[in-house]
């Protein structure tokens, strides 16, 4: 299936709501904080988006047209890179008084955030890899489209 970026759109946002959201409470709990594992979900959706679209325009490159699961892999490990250097960036900014990355919390460890993140996207990925195709039986032939 060769997902169309609408169709990229959906998935990423049905899962993270779905199957990300409930995760995330869940960490939310357990750090006794749910404000900073909310917003960093929401950082995720917002990044995921922005990185959909360069994804979809270098999957037309490929000859197939498709990815290869490793490359969701290294994609997501590049996102969670990209996410975590924006979370170190903005406790500088607000050490020298500027304002820093709304909503997350300065006390936030590099492993509280890693659990998080590789959580939800080992879960999500796992679910597009099996029950979203069982239980959405066309999505692979609407380009991932959901609606």
């Amino acid at each position: 299936m060769t997902p169309t970026l609408a169709g990229r759109w959906q998935t990423r946002t049905f899962l993270l709501s779905c199957i990300g959201l409930p995760i995330t409470l869940v960490f939310g709990f357990l750090y006794d904080n749910f404000s900073t594992p909310l917003v960093l979900l929401g950082y995720v959706w917002l990044l995921g988006l922005s990185w959909d679209v360069g994804y979809h325009l270098l999957q037309g490159l490929r000859w197939e047209g498709d990815w290869p699961p490793l490359f969701f892999g290294l994609g997501a490990f590049v996102e969670g890179l990209l996410l975590w250097g924006l979370v170190k960036a903005a406790f500088v900014w607000q050490a020298i008084g500027l304002a820093g990355l709304p909503g997350v919390d300065p006390g936030l460890t590099l492993a509280q955030f890693g659990a998080h993140y590789a959580t939800v996207w080992l879960v999500t990925f796992l679910v597009m890899l099996g029950p979203l195709k069982i239980f959405f039986l066309k999505w692979r032939f609407r380009g991932g489209q959901l609606w």
